[in-house]
């Protein structure tokens, strides 16, 4: 799907309709129109001031809490054509809802090719410092580089096995149940592929990886390692650190130092809310890589990249053919600022 200013355009010509005469558009007609502009019917709900819920019971006379399959389909001939965006939207909730990367990249980027240019900036100490500039002196420069780091995007998927005799039985909203939990699987394969990014470094090679800091002590962690890496990437690097990512037996450690465990600081213990080191986002990943912590600055360290949506096979679903429905992402993340994340390793050999 293309994502330029041509179809952005004949988007807002769409959406920006009387809602009367939006509300015409139905069935096949309107599945087709809503496809080729890229467009979902999400989007196509706020611009008539509605939600799935209430449109499916006006037009279809479909209550989603409690219709089955099997009825939703029966109700009306054009609420097949809406399907497919039910489970699509399902699983779009488990993917943005459950999963940590959202909150630890700078945006999520449409770009038209699998294979991307990445724009980057190369920073030097020397080149950047401010200095005083004599008349007709050259002033010190910053620059953006473009061209020579190119990115291929990766596709991650989920195949949904079940037969109609399975689905057709289970209401609709237990049905979309079960695909925010495909969906949640799904951001956790993206919530690894970030922790592998952000410590290796991203497809165009490993120069994007981070740099490395070694604790004090192999195999384990005190309060000053933690001190360490913030004053890297804050007074080394100047990155305000925003997050640190650990996964299940680092956070351990780390909620078990004396300096964290003291409730006058956190109330870890009795909220159950994660304490925040040095004023920093403590955040689990659960495939963040074995004795490491990444520190980072989410508004520079990382972007997504994305070539298509989720995809779902719709034909399938209007058709009521399930067996194996896959869902799929084409995307990837890419290292803006290398300098926006150190990462500290306990996992070292004395």
């Amino acid at each position: 799907m293309r994502h330029d200013s041509a179809l952005i355009k004949d988007q807002i010509r769409f959406l920006g309709q009387e809602p009367e005469k939006l509300r015409a558009i139905r069935g096949r007609e309107l599945y087709e129109t809503l496809d080729g502009l890229g467009l979902s019917h999400a989007q196509y709900f706020r611009a008539i001031g509605t939600s799935l819920q209430d449109y499916c019971a006006q037009e279809f006379g479909a209550d989603l809490s409690r219709i089955t399959v099997d009825r939703f389909f029966q109700s009306d001939p054009n609420a097949k054509w809406l399907f497919p965006d039910i489970v699509r939207e399902a699983v779009i909730a488990g993917m943005t809802r459950k999963p940590a990367y959202p909150a630890l990249i700078i945006r999520d980027e449409h770009i038209q090719s699998t294979a991307y240019d990445v724009p980057y900036v190369k920073e030097s100490e020397e080149n950047e410092e401010l200095r005083l500039v004599a008349e007709g002196a050259a002033i010190p420069e910053s620059e953006i580089t473009y061209g020579d780091r190119v990115v291929r995007l990766d596709k991650f998927g989920r195949g949904v096995i079940a037969s109609y005799e399975v689905v057709r039985r289970m209401s609709v909203d237990m049905l979309r149940v079960h695909l925010r939990r495909i969906g949640e699987s799904l951001g956790r394969n993206l919530d690894k592929r970030l922790a592998h990014v952000l410590v290796y470094g991203d497809a165009s090679g490993p120069e994007t990886a981070a740099r490395i800091i070694n604790t004090k002590t192999a195999h384990t962690w005190t309060y000053a390692d933690l001190v360490a890496g913030f004053n890297a990437l804050t007074l080394e690097h100047y990155f305000t650190p925003t997050h640190m990512l650990a996964n299940a037996d680092t956070l351990a450690a780390i909620l078990n130092l004396a300096e964290i465990k003291d409730s006058a600081l956190f109330d870890f213990a009795k909220t159950g809310n994660l304490p925040t080191p040095l004023g920093v986002k403590l955040t689990p990943l659960a495939d963040q890589p074995d004795g490491m912590i990444t520190l980072l600055d989410a508004g520079y360290a990382v972007q997504k990249l994305t070539e298509q949506d989720l995809l779902v096979e719709s034909d399938k679903l209007i058709n009521q053919q399930w067996d194996r429905t896959y869902l799929t992402v084409v995307t990837d993340f890419v290292i803006i600022y290398a300098k926006g994340r150190v990462v500290l390793n306990s996992a070292w050999t004395p």
